[in-house]
């Protein structure tokens, strides 16, 4: 067993230049990286929102084909415009697959297509997501108990002054 001496015990400067650090570190990197995790796993929680209601739409247009009005997103949920449309049996539409790539499917493909893209999501790229940002929460948890450990370490060290 090894027995600490006084010259092996830091001095309330050196506690204060490594808390510093501790700080520097949790402010500089690991909170970025929790904001970082943070917005992967809502844009695909985003992603499975939006195949979820395109499927809900698909589903309600598979059912009752015709002739129809909605309302269409011309960009990012600001500006929309009025639409007809008519829908049949045969009707084929384009859908987001990712990195810029658009598939043509017909309605019944198209919701076949969600319902193994969001089933891939929520199995295997969402738990990663939050695998991630539980991890960096708990290593800013754990630096968070270092400092206040140090915190009192050097109060402790002070009072024997």
């Amino acid at each position: 067993m090894m027995h600490r001496t006084d010259e092996d015990n830091p001095s309330p400067e050196e506690l204060r230049t490594k808390l510093s650090q501790y700080i520097a570190f949790i402010d500089d990197t690991l909170q970025p990286e929790l904001k970082f995790a943070i917005s992967a796993r809502e844009r695909i929680e985003a992603e499975i929102k939006e195949y979820q209601e395109l499927k809900d739409f698909l589903s309600i247009l598979i059912k009752h084909p015709g002739d129809r009005e909605t309302l269409v997103d011309l960009g990012h949920k600001m500006v929309y415009c009025k639409a007809k449309f008519s829908i049949d049996s045969d009707s084929k539409i384009f859908v987001s697959v990712g990195h810029g790539f658009h598939v043509e499917f017909t309605l019944e493909e198209a919701v076949k297509y969600i319902e193994r893209r969001v089933k891939h999501l929520q199995s295997n790229e969402l738990p990663i997501k939050e695998d991630k940002v539980k991890s960096v929460a708990a290593h800013i948890e754990h630096a968070l108990s270092l400092l206040a450990e140090m915190g009192n370490e050097i109060k402790n060290i002070e009072s024997r002054i």
